[in-house]
């Protein structure tokens, strides 16, 4: 389909219903490919010579904007919590629930965020979103009291994991359109490699500097390092460049250009039931994880393990990952969504029934199957929603999507330490997470693009 044939097509006109066809095909079918598109390695200007192709400056940024997002999420958090509890007094149950409240009034806030980088644009909200979690990281630093700590981790939730990852993902739906799913696997491979190393790199921190210095030097590295970069190097898009997505120059580049300007708007999103499976999944994803990553040192604890086989555990879940997230990104780009999306949750819920039924022996091994699914989850977040629901109010879609992620991951460590508390262990909390998983899976059987569009609700 991608082959020398596919260059004399390209000779007529795009058509809207060409445009309508690379929604509602599947990814397994070449979703992104649109008639009479041309080989993707193909780049070459006006004068045919080779032109470097910009993309492949912007993937490293994104990957380093997925990486920044560290401090906000639940493994750049865990282990300062056993800091937090004994500066501040707080049992496992309350420091749960600080944190689950700040994570769901967080959630509130990211659809609107959505909105305005759909308005003002990806260069600057990068910038202002990482100047400003450099700025909690410094407030985080200077905390008294258990209110301070509230607000920081408010700040934390929607800053990190909220609009830095939906800033690193629509950085790529920006530049990659058939190869989203290649460079959403090699962005999330970087974010895996995160995972290994940045908790390590943590705990040296704390250990030298003390929690406060460590917060002290990790704004100094996104203040120093990271927004200079982005201020010199970040470019909104390719057009701004006479540039295609993937580096192709299209014979007619205007419907290279009308795949950006087209897509359901989020009210139309929602009346689609992939928007609603592809909710849960990502909330499923976001509760389970955020709750195991949060009571890591705890559930090792459990099994009379200390803190290094805890930052053994995340390594293996980073691997794991890193493993899922090379191979599932290829796969993103044949392969329907919804078998990525059985796979993965399905994965999750056997990895929650063998953390309830497993020894300290076989913890290991069942997080390494845990980051597989979690890396197979991130290449889906990545690539589902621009494929599924364009990319014309993508930031609104993805703020909706990270909404529920951030909701799901409030409720998980609070319901993990109920569990711990009242319930004497950690096992009620993973056959429950092993249940809600296991339903969601079977969901993501129907997880099938929009079909029922008609040219004028694609329209702008």
């Amino acid at each position: 389909m991608h082959g020398p044939a596919s260059i004399h097509p390209a000779l007529h006109p795009p058509t809207m219903s060409s445009v309508v066809d690379v929604l509602e095909e599947p990814a397994g079918e070449s979703s992104l490919a649109v008639e009479g598109s041309i080989d993707v390695s193909v780049d070459a200007n006006v004068g045919g010579q080779p032109k470097f192709f910009y993309g492949w400056l912007m993937l490293p940024l994104a990957m380093l904007l997925m990486i920044a997002t560290s401090p906000g999420q639940t493994f750049g958090i865990t282990f300062f919590n056993s800091k937090f509890r004994t500066a501040f007094d707080l049992s496992q149950t309350r420091l749960s629930a600080i944190y689950l409240v700040a994570t769901v009034i967080a959630s509130f806030a990211l659809p609107s965020i959505g909105g305005f980088i759909d308005r003002f644009g990806l260069r600057r909200s990068a910038l202002v979103a990482v100047a400003a979690l450099a700025g909690v990281c410094v407030l985080m630093s200077q905390t008294q009291g258990v209110a301070m700590l509230f607000v920081a981790f408010v700040l934390f939730r929607i800053l990190g994991p909220g609009t830095l990852v939906l800033l690193a993902n629509n950085t790529l739906a920006a530049w990659f359109d058939r190869r989203l799913g290649l460079a959403s696997g090699m962005m999330q491979f970087a974010m895996a490699c995160s995972m290994a190393f940045i908790p390590a790199g943590i705990v040296s921190l704390i250990e030298t500097f003390g929690w406060r210095g460590a917060y002290l030097g990790i704004a100094t590295i996104l203040a120093a390092g990271l927004l200079p970069l982005l201020a010199f190097v970040y470019r909104e898009s390719p057009d701004l460049l006479g540039q295609f997505s993937d580096g192709a120059c299209p014979i007619h580049g205007e419907q290279s250009l009308k795949l950006k300007t087209v897509g359901l708007t989020l009210a139309q999103a929602r009346q689609q039931r992939a928007f609603w499976i592809l909710l849960a999944a990502t909330a499923t994803w976001a509760l389970i994880g955020t709750g195991i990553v949060f009571h890591l040192e705890a559930i090792f604890g459990a099994h009379g393990l200390g803190k290094s086989a805890a930052k053994w555990a995340l390594s293996c879940i980073a691997i794991g990952m890193g493993t899922s997230q090379i191979v599932g990104g290829l796969l993103a780009d044949r392969v329907a969504l919804r078998w990525l999306v059985v796979s993965a949750v399905g994965l999750i819920a056997v990895s929650c029934a063998l953390l309830a039924t497993g020894s300290a022996a076989t913890l290991i091994t069942i997080f390494f199957v845990y980051g597989i699914a979690q890396g197979l989850m991130t290449i889906i977040a990545a690539t589902g929603w621009a494929r599924f629901f364009g990319r014309a109010h993508l930031g609104k879609i993805r703020g909706m999507s990270l909404t529920a992620a951030i909701a799901g991951s409030s409720l998980g460590p609070l319901l993990m330490g109920v569990s711990d508390d009242y319930f004497g262990g950690f096992g009620p909390a993973f056959w429950l997470f092993a249940g809600l998983a296991a339903v969601v899976a079977i969901a993501g059987i129907w997880t099938t693009p929009p079909r029922e569009m008609t040219r004028c609700e694609l329209q702008n």
